[in-house]
C-alpha cells in the first residue's frame, strides 16, 4: 500500500488543523495517477482553486480507487502551535499506517525546513519501533506526484466539513473513511 499526505489548515476563529491520508494498493499508482489527471485536465489540482464539479470528481476518484481514508484533526489550532500540532498527527498517522501494510509515504513538500521536521517525527517513530525502518518515505510536490492531489482533496472536504458544508466527506465511502479528532 502507499500512503499520500496533505494537510489543510483554517486559520479563522481558534483555527482547526487536519492532517488527511488516502491510501491505494501500490499496484494501482499508475492507473490512479490517470484517473486524478483526468479529473482535472491540463492543470494541477488545487482544493481552493477547483469549483464543485471539480472538487467532486477528485473525491469520486477517491472513492473509487482508495483502500481506505483517514483524517486527524485538531481544533483549536493556533497559529503558533501549527508545528507542533502536526508532529503529533504524524505521529499518530504513522502509528495507523504500521498496522496496515504500508510500504510507501509521499507527504506533500511544505519547503525543506519543514520537511525536515516530518522527517525527525518519522525517524523518531522508527528508532521507537512504532515504524519499520523499511518504510519508504519522501516529500514531493503535487505538480511532481498527482497522486497527492487525492490527499489534498480529502484534505478540503474535512475543512469543508469544518465549515459546516458535509456535502463533500459524505460523497466518501463511510466504510473506508475515518475522521478522528484528536
Amino acid at each position: 500500500m502507499i500512503a499520500l499526505v496533505d494537510e489543510s489548515i483554517l486559520i479563522a476563529g481558534n483555527g482547526c488543523y487536519a492532517l488527511s491520508c488516502v491510501v491505494i494498493p501500490i499496484e494501482r499508482k499508475a492507473a490512479v495517477r490517470r484517473a486524478v489527471r483526468k479529473a482535472t485536465p491540463g492543470r494541477t489540482f488545487h482544493w481552493t482553486n477547483e469549483g464543485t464539479a471539480i472538487r467532486r470528481a477528485m473525491l469520486g476518484v477517491a472513492a473509487a480507487e482508495a483502500a481506505y481514508l483517514v483524517a486527524y484533526v485538531h481544533r483549536p489550532a493556533l497559529r503558533r502551535d501549527h508545528e507542533s500540532t502536526r508532529a503529533m498527527l504524524l505521529a499518530t498517522l504513522l502509528s495507523d499506517l504500521a498496522k496496515n501494510e504500508v510500504i510507501e509515504l509521499l507527504i506533500e513538500s511544505r519547503q525543506e525546513h519543514n520537511d525536515l521536521r516530518d522527517r525527525r517525527v518519522i525517524v523518531n517513530r522508527q528508532r521507537s519501533g512504532v515504524v519499520s525502518d523499511e518504510l519508504d518515505y519522501r516529500h514531493t510536490g503535487p505538480r511532481q506526484e498527482p497522486l497527492l492531489w487525492l490527499a489534498d482533496a480529502l484534505a478540503g472536504a474535512v475543512t469543508a466539513q469544518s465549515r459546516k458544508d458535509g456535502s463533500y466527506l459524505a460523497a466518501l465511502p463511510g466504510d473506508r473513511l475515518v475522521v478522528s479528532n484528536l
